[in-house]
């Protein structure tokens, strides 16, 4: 039996799909941050004063640090496998922030968006039952 990988397997190592999820917490919590974090700025008239008040607010910081670490798992995310493939499953974070969007700041769902939801999760789904090819995949065909 060869150790060597497969091209196009279908299955998820257990750090690409722990990365994968990451990578959607990870945005999920960075934009409610950062809508949290716009709801808490003053009204200001100007430009710098908006950018004034951004500095002066702890929880932007937040949303910087969320997104730098979104930043390198994705990096160590695209390492292993094709971005076509990564990419679209990240996309469930989309629903992800329509759902805590509505419970935490009483974003409406309707029909045209419920039917938007179901369109993602059947993309996500047809995708990923798709063949992907990981770099290492690449490395032993050469």
């Amino acid at each position: 039996m060869s150790n060597k990988p497969t091209p196009h397997t279908h299955g998820l190592t257990r750090g690409l799909a722990v990365g994968l999820l990451l990578a959607i917490i990870l945005d999920t919590v960075g934009q409610l941050l950062w809508k949290f974090a716009v709801e808490r700025l003053p009204d200001t008239p100007t430009l710098w004063s908006t950018i004034e008040a951004v500095a002066q607010q702890p929880w932007f910081l937040a949303v910087v640090v969320v997104f730098l670490c979104q930043l390198f798992v994705w990096l160590k995310v695209l390492e292993d496998v094709d971005l076509s493939f990564a990419q679209p499953i990240t996309s469930l974070s989309y629903l992800t922030v329509c759902g805590l969007s509505w419970v935490m700041f009483d974003d409406r769902i309707g029909p045209v968006k419920g039917a938007g939801i179901l369109c993602v999760l059947a993309g996500v789904w047809l995708i990923s039952r798709g063949k992907r090819q990981t770099h290492a995949d690449t490395d032993t065909q050469a």
